[in-house]
């Protein structure tokens, strides 16, 4: 009788253990990102565990051991079980992107008595009258809800006039979309301590995107990478200060990093290729305000290319990725000094030539200084594409996995990207399939130094970067070949390149 229950027992442990095998089973086929021979090898260990475990029961002596791995085996199952459901989670919530938030503030004139809007509702309001307007008048018609009147505005062409406006006293307050700010700053140093903001009003609208069909396992593509001058939420429409195409070729496993200066003089398109500045120039950054679409739409222009996706990151992003990454290691082409440090003024970061290991702090440094370089932008530019490198090369390593979850998780407030679940999921799956060791070329738009009136400040002379035409039509080309290169393209460069070595080596013998 004793041995009969413990028999009964001993099945109800087996049972248990096929079932969380079959949960774990089940789970690795649904998330999609892992690849055949490693769902092959799950179901093969997890038969295995089952057999020895059936046999292991057969026998009285062993029994009591037996359940006692049966748990830790279910234990363990139900662990993965969760790493996978988390991870396939967390990549859901990454695809996608819907949203854009813009900040409209109001501002007025540090010593103005009126605390809130209410208090300011007989003043006259500064406004722009064309850029940004539509925000514009939701910011007021929620102002309006609050103080039970029309508010009373002025209309100004740009910041540059509307904050002259607020200081001379023609208005006493000023109303404008916070992506505009850091221009402002750059123009009236005190802004900050000579004003404060009376209240902001944030704008969520939806974005719609189109789906785009590429698959990206077998077909190359381009990703637009775009970094937001701006700490905080990643959704907040800003200035785009860094403006990086990647063109990926998922065959050849080749990818060319093109740079952009931020202050390309060019004009500013938006959906479907239509005019957003009516073919006045302006500041490529300044396309990051009208959003991500102006940016994408005024690259492709630029470089007579279609970009399929896009990937948004801002100051807080680039400190964490490293920061969840464990560091990363950056090439520098030159011995500098950054003007950003741990402990603000009077503490700097130094960088050597050649290979630095960084945490998030010192890599937005590295990402952020350019004042120290003889070429300036351009080499903040090219220590992007390298800072680009050293996180797909930490990333693509077999080691992040331990670790993937998390950052994963911390991936949704970390970056935005318009590419789907899906699509992120088949690039995790080929990677994970193959393990390829990617080649990473760069290519930098090259221009000329000159100031001019541009469409968001039609009133002041900024500088700007005059686009190289050459250069353009140069990286235009380059752009072109890595999308259109095969397996066989490649195995001819390398034949080639070992020809040419073996003739170097003859003519030196």
């Amino acid at each position: 009788m004793k041995v009969l229950l413990e028999r009964k027992s001993s099945f109800v442990f087996l049972v248990l253990q096929l079932l969380v095998s079959a949960a774990l089973c089940g789970m690795a086929i649904y998330v999609g990102f892992l690849p055949t021979k490693f769902i092959v090898a799950i179901f093969a260990v997890c038969i295995v565990l089952l057999v020895y475990q059936l046999f292991g029961q057969m026998a009285n002596s062993s029994y009591i051991i037996g359940r006692v791995l049966c748990v830790f085996f279910c234990a363990f199952f139900i662990g993965g079980s969760y790493y996978l459901y988390d991870t396939y989670a967390a990549v859901d919530e990454i695809g996608g992107a819907e949203t854009k938030i813009d900040i409209i503030s109001f501002y007025v004139l540090q010593e103005d008595k009126a605390q809130d809007i209410v208090d300011a509702k007989d003043y006259t309001f500064g406004i722009l009258s064309i850029l940004d307007r539509d925000n514009t008048n939701k910011a007021l018609a929620d102002a309006k809800k609050e103080t039970g009147k029309d508010l009373e505005v002025q209309e100004y062409t740009d910041t540059s006039t509307l904050v002259d406006a607020l200081y001379a006293k023609e208005v006493q307050a000023i109303v404008f979309n916070q992506a505009f700010l850091n221009t402002v700053k750059e123009q009236y140093k005190t802004f900050g301590t000579d004003t404060r903001e009376l209240v902001k009003h944030e704008i969520e609208t939806k974005v719609e995107h189109e789906v785009i069909e590429t698959d990206v396992t077998t077909k190359p593509f381009n990703v637009y990478l775009s970094g937001i001058d701006v700490y905080g939420k990643i959704a907040t429409t800003s200035r785009s200060d860094v403006n990086v195409i990647a063109t990926i070729n998922p065959i050849t496993k080749k990818i060319l990093l093109t740079t952009t200066p931020r202050d390309y003089f060019v004009p500013l398109y938006g959906e479907k290729g239509k005019s957003v500045s009516g073919g006045v120039r302006d500041k490529l950054t300044h396309a990051g305000i009208y959003g991500v679409d102006c940016s994408i739409n005024t690259l492709e222009k630029l470089y007579d290319t279609d970009i399929d996706y896009y990937v948004r990151v801002n100051f807080s992003s680039v400190r964490k990725i490293v920061d969840l990454l464990g560091g990363v290691k950056v090439y520098s082409d030159y011995d500098f000094i950054s003007d950003w440090g741990p402990n603000g003024a009077g503490t700097h970061y130094q960088f050597k030539k050649g290979y630095n290991k960084v945490n998030g702090k010192k890599a937005l440094a590295f990402c952020r200084e350019r004042h120290h370089f003889g070429n300036g932008d351009y080499q903040r530019g090219r220590n992007h594409q390298h800072m680009i490198e050293a996180i797909l090369n930490k990333v693509m390593r077999p080691s992040v996995l331990k670790n993937f979850p998390k950052l994963l998780k911390e991936s949704k407030k970390m970056f935005q990207t318009n590419m789907s679940t899906k699509k992120i999921i088949s690039l995790c799956n080929m990677q994970l399939n193959d393990m390829a060791q990617w080649r990473i070329s760069y290519a930098n738009a090259d221009g000329s130094g000159s100031s001019a009136l541009t469409y968001s400040m039609p009133s002041t002379r900024l500088y700007v970067c005059v686009p190289n035409t050459a250069s353009v039509n140069k990286i235009s080309k380059r752009i072109k070949k890595v999308m259109s290169e095969t397996e066989e393209d490649i195995e001819e460069d390398q034949e080639e390149e070992t020809e040419k070595d073996k003739k170097e080596t003859d003519s030196k013998n």
